[in-house]
């Protein structure tokens, strides 16, 4: 079971891809590695037109697949404020554990609910955290777990203590496999076990390992 994991994190084929928005155009990186440092050097540069960016970056990757990428990219560029970024320049560079309501609460346009609140968490510092969005969460390891709504996520008390546990755990596979590993290179793996349907494969693994 473990080589089917292993073999899920080599596997894991969502796009390594974010946006320029000085250059003005789509950049590819060989690796999620390299793109999880670019939007980190963003994010923690302290300069406010860089977060600006790499919370744009976030977006663009995050909505790869959609046909409304460009329009929440362009929405959330149109709408965030110096005002907002000023705080959360500071903010993000002074985080303590999960921090989820910490990002909730800075109020960035579409940064409210789970999905892309642990997005921007891992990106932040993505040697220690990993994502909990809508898919992740249909593991069945998570799904018992997580008080959800109909189309999102929210953060509260009780979910932030799921997505601490789903740190955790996916952080105690990466020590058992010894291979170098990130809590976010396990969670991709079953990003990758469930969107190849394959999450029987995912929730057995979980099971016997959380």
């Amino acid at each position: 079971m473990e080589d089917q994991i292993i073999e899920a994190i080599g596997r894991f084929d969502y796009p390594p891809v974010t946006y320029d928005f000085l250059a003005g155009c789509e950049l590819s990186f060989p690796s999620m590695i390299d793109l999880d440092h670019y939007l980190q050097d963003l994010l923690l540069s302290g300069a406010e037109d860089k977060l600006k960016d790499g919370l744009s970056g976030i977006l663009y990757w995050g909505y790869y697949r959609t046909p409304y990428r460009d329009y929440r990219v362009a929405k959330f560029r149109t709408e965030i404020t110096n005002a907002k970024l000023h705080p959360a320049s500071t903010v993000v560079r002074m985080l303590d554990g999960s921090s989820l309501a910490t990002l909730r609460d800075l109020r960035l346009p579409q940064f409210s609910q789970m999905a892309f609140v642990t997005k921007f968490r891992t990106f932040l510092d993505p040697e220690r955290y990993c994502v909990l969005d809508s898919k992740i969460g249909k593991l069945k390891f998570l799904s018992c777990r997580l008080k959800r709504q109909r189309t999102y996520i929210p953060i509260n008390t009780h979910n932030e203590e799921v997505y601490r546990l789903w740190v955790d755990t996916c952080g105690s596979i990466a020590a058992r496999l010894q291979r170098k590993l990130r809590p976010v290179d396990v969670e991709r793996s079953f990003f990758y076990l469930l969107d190849h349907n394959k999450a029987a494969i995912a929730d057995e693994y979980l099971s016997s390992a959380a």
